[in-house]
């Protein structure tokens, strides 16, 4: 069927017939008068009697002028075929023919494209050989507000947004009451980088017509790809108000209101949503995950396993049900739900399945399970190769020292993604862990040479001739990089790591406190600077408010509870120490200095028997700046008491 934005523009071009100039007067007297009877039977309501009278009036006068009028009386009776052949002719009688070029122009076009929807990629050669038709329309039938705009709709169709603004900006600028025209326009700055002038343009449309659906949720759509989560979030809302039954925008608005930090907004417009609809699981889905952003994990249970009730196939349910379990730190219990997923297979989308299995791989590792971890992760990457997962994978490998197997990884890696850095730098650090460190250093000093202007590869290799004890290469290489990345908190902060590591310790907290300044909030160098502190003997209230504001940026950092933990047991307070450093060693049960340190708080409460698992886990863990001799002089003295 054609559109009624068709129907309507083809009943309004009535051009006189063009007589061929070899019929005769009479023929074309003839010819004139079935083009008139024509027109009154269609007036009247019979187009079959219009149809007869046009195609007499064709073979009396084969002008192109009667074969247009013909093939728009045959485009409004939906019959397509007949009317582009007869268009078609008129374009051999007269290749410049502006209505025989419009008509085919917008026959070619699919009526789904013409309603707003994408074209298939099959459809692109039509929509291409329709533009051509439109294109040379344009410079014949004089100013027409439609073809323009129908020609910025297919350009968008076509990844020509470039051309769309051009052809749209003229029309919107002449009719500013031109309201699909502004709409096409907002879309196409967007594509062209011009996001803000295209907000500015829809802004001018909604002025006009504020309920207007489609202006309202294109200005929603720029919104969230702005980032301007709150504003987007109001227009979904206003978006929903004109479609109460759209429960997507509903559900839209929630996620702009959590990326804005608005959970208790997305919370009450969630709960809205399943108390009108209570199946819907990805409102549900959304609701558990605002639940946990508001520290509400009871309720964000609650809600994972309704889920679950509603809908026991489908992977919502256990996936958020996993994450509550994380968030506890009951990682045996987040092996025994995402386990069975995995082992099946059963989720569908690529980056929804890579997520689970990390978090699986993540569950076996607090539970000091690194050749589980491992198995999961290689199991992954056979079936579904993927860079992020060759990452993840030589990771999980160097964190559990299976060195050469993260060289071999590495090295696969890097030979079908050359440019990869990131598996560039994990394949330096395998080979500094298996005493490798010329390898290391030359893969990551050609990287330099490459990316001169990439603070991340010069930074890594200063920390790997640091780990590999060459202090006056590391030492150069961050005083030749101070001048290009002096200003950026990453820069001091990896210095500070490595003056800390050859024991410049002053040096080092200077080297903190300068990526303070660049950064007050930055939480590793808060932890790191406020653990110095601790180590050093104070000032101990300082090191405490350095550490605490690291854990308001990162609450659930085990490293930084474990900081807070052992500031406390410096201080004596004991039953606090333990809090914090219990909740450390539950988040990551292989750091074997978190595990030792908790070990001491215990012994300290006279828990012999809880400080000696606690030992005993460390010793089984990483295994990372523990003297091991130590912790058994402790675990014997410990038992003899």
């Amino acid at each position: 069927m054609l559109s009624h934005a068709l129907m309507a523009l083809t009943l309004a071009v009535q051009p006189g017939p063009s007589p061929a100039p070899t019929a005769r007067p009479s023929v074309r007297a003839e010819a004139y008068q079935a083009f008139l009877e024509a027109r009154r039977l269609e007036s009247a309501g019979d187009a079959p009697g219009a149809i007869a009278a046009l195609e007499r009036a064709a073979t009396l006068d084969t002008s192109p002028g009667i074969l247009t009028e013909l093939a728009q009386l045959y485009a409004r009776q939906d019959r397509t075929a007949d009317a582009t052949r007869t268009a078609e002719r008129a374009l051999a009688l007269d290749p410049d023919n502006a209505d025989a070029h419009w008509m085919l122009g917008m026959l070619g076009v699919p009526a789904s494209v013409m309603q707003g929807e994408t074209a298939p990629t099959r459809d692109r050669a039509a929509i291409e050989a329709a533009i051509g038709h439109l294109e040379k329309a344009a410079g014949g039938r004089g100013y027409d507000l439609n073809l323009p705009v129908v020609l910025g709709r297919l350009y968008l169709q076509v990844e020509r947004p470039a051309e769309a603004v051009t052809v749209l900006r003229s029309v919107y600028a002449q009719e500013s009451g031109a309201l699909e025209a502004g709409v096409l326009l907002a879309q196409a700055l967007d594509r062209t980088g011009q996001r803000d002038e295209g907000l500015a343009v829809l802004g001018q449309v909604l002025e006009t017509e504020p309920r207007f659906f489609r202006a309202r949720l294109q200005q929603a759509e720029l919104l969230e790809r702005a980032r301007r989560w709150s504003q987007a979030a109001d227009a979904y809302d206003l978006a929903a108000q004109e479609n109460p039954n759209a429960v997507e925008l509903r559900v839209r608005q929630a996620t702009a209101l959590l990326s804005a930090d608005r959970a208790a907004d997305a919370r009450t417009v969630l709960e809205q949503v399943i108390q009108a609809r209570p199946t819907e699981l990805q409102a549900r889905y959304l609701l558990a995950q605002t639940q946990r952003e508001l520290g509400d994990g009871e309720a964000a249970e609650e809600t994972a396993r309704a889920m679950m009730a509603i809908a026991p196939a489908d992977v919502r349910g256990p996936v958020v049900l996993s994450q509550v379990y994380a968030d506890r730190g009951e990682h045996a219990r987040v092996v025994e739900i995402l386990g069975p997923i995995v082992q099946k297979g059963g989720i569908g989308n690529p980056q929804s399945a890579m997520g689970v299995t990390m978090r699986l791989a993540s569950a076996h590792m607090a539970l000091g399970q690194p050749d589980a971890a491992i198995a999961v992760l290689e199991k992954s990457r056979a079936d579904r190769p993927d860079a992020m997962m060759d990452a993840y994978l030589m990771q999980t490998l160097v964190m559990a020292r299976r060195f050469d197997r993260a060289i071999a990884v590495g090295q696969e890696a890097r030979r079908a993604r050359p440019g990869d850095l990131q598996v560039g730098r994990l394949l330096a650090q395998a080979y500094l862990g298996a005493n490798r460190p010329d390898e290391a250093i030359a893969l990551l000093e050609a990287e330099r040479q490459a990316r001169p202007d990439d603070p991340t590869i010069t930074l890594a290799l200063a920390t790997t001739l640091a780990d590999a004890r060459r202090e006056p290469q590391a030492m150069a290489v961050l005083a030749d990089a101070e001048k290009a990345f002096g200003d950026q908190v990453a820069y001091w902060f990896q210095r500070g790591a490595i003056l800390e590591r050859f024991s410049r310790r002053p040096d080092a907290k200077g080297a903190f406190r300068k990526a303070l300044a660049i950064d007050p909030a930055h939480a590793p160098t808060l932890n790191y600077l406020g653990y110095m502190l601790v180590e050093d003997g104070g000032p101990m209230d300082e090191a405490v408010q350095l550490i605490e504001q690291a854990l308001e940026v990162e609450p659930d950092n085990g490293s930084y509870l474990d900081s807070l933990g052992w500031a406390y047991y410096k201080q004596g307070k004991l039953p606090e120490a333990r809090r914090y450093l219990q909740r450390a060693a539950d988040l990551l049960r292989s750091n074997s200095v978190i595990q030792d340190h908790l070990g001491d708080v215990l012994v300290a409460l006279k828990d012999g028997p809880a400080a000696i698992a606690a030992w005993e886990r460390a010793l089984a863990g990483d295994g990372e700046s523990i003297d091991p001799t130590a912790i058994k002089s402790k675990i014997d003295r410990a038992r003899q008491r």
